[in-house]
């Protein structure tokens, strides 16, 4: 029995801030899992509710990341037509605003392989 190839993507955005930054790696996730060749997990950053509103459209904002998912999983099925199968996880992000820029600021050592066990 072939063992599937695993995927992660890593990413500094993501839905609903529509950058190609968060929204190239989400179709990417989606059409490597398609067929299901392929384990795939998204990495994404998590904002605090405060950070959130500097970077997100309109006010939306996530309670949890399990919302945070909901929301990218309809959104993306809406426009490829299917059920993403990708695991998404998430990584402890922050926002910092300087110069009229806003850069983020990542810390993913603490990441290991085992985070994407199931």
């Amino acid at each position: 029995m072939d063992k599937k190839e695993h995927i992660a993507i890593f990413t500094t955005a993501s839905l609903p801030w529509l950058t190609g930054t968060a929204v190239n790696p989400l179709f990417r996730a989606a059409y490597l899992c398609k067929g299901g060749e392929r384990d795939v997990t998204l990495v994404i950053p998590w904002l605090t509710l405060k950070d959130q509103g500097l970077v997100y459209p309109k006010n939306v904002t996530f309670a949890s990341p399990k919302e945070h998912e909901e929301y990218i999983c309809q959104w993306l099925e809406e426009r490829v037509g299917f059920s993403p199968g990708f695991s998404i996880r998430f990584y402890p992000a922050k926002v910092i605003i300087s110069f009229y820029v806003k850069l983020f600021v990542n810390r993913l050592e603490h990441l290991s392989a085992f985070t994407f066990k199931k």
